[in-house]
């Protein structure tokens, strides 16, 4: 549970930006049960916003259990982000460069989670931007067309 997670290092993040994708009473209860007045919860940010948000943080962690492929870990690395992203997200996997530019973890391993946490640099930022430069519109539609077609398989 990313709250249990988050809460482990409450007093070592000045600031938590989350999404969560459960309803906004149950963020609530968790936040208050665990005194995470740190956090912040948005809900959709147009582009503009979302890009200023994304500026004013050390990194973006994403632990979703399933994606095909999120657009949110190019951008965040766009913005000078390194991303610590669950095994789940299919666009982590093929950008990610673990301790290059963030880190690849289990949503099983508590302890792996909070180690990316520990070990995020702020000297990862050009390596993502660098990565997210690589990452072209060519790129992302071979890397569908490879996943569409170990589906029809």
């Amino acid at each position: 549970d990313m709250s249990v997670i988050l809460n482990k290092r409450k007093n070592e993040i000045e600031k938590n930006i989350a999404n969560f994708n459960i309803e906004l009473s149950k963020i609530n209860y968790l936040l208050e049960e665990n005194n995470m007045n740190n956090v912040i919860i948005f809900d959709f940010l147009d582009r503009e916003h979302l890009f200023e948000v994304l500026k004013s943080c050390d990194a973006f962690i994403t632990l979703s259990k399933q994606d095909i492929y999120g657009h949110t870990t190019a951008e965040a690395m766009a913005n000078g982000l390194p991303v610590i992203s669950s095994n789940q997200v299919v666009s982590s996997l093929n950008l990610i460069k673990n301790g290059i530019n963030g880190y690849i973890v289990n949503l099983d391993n508590e302890q792996e989670i909070l180690d990316a946490i520990d070990c995020v640099k702020n000297t990862m930022s050009q390596a993502a931007i660098d990565t997210a430069n690589e990452n072209t519109i060519e790129k992302m539609a071979e890397a569908h067309k490879e996943i569409f077609s170990r589906i029809i398989k």
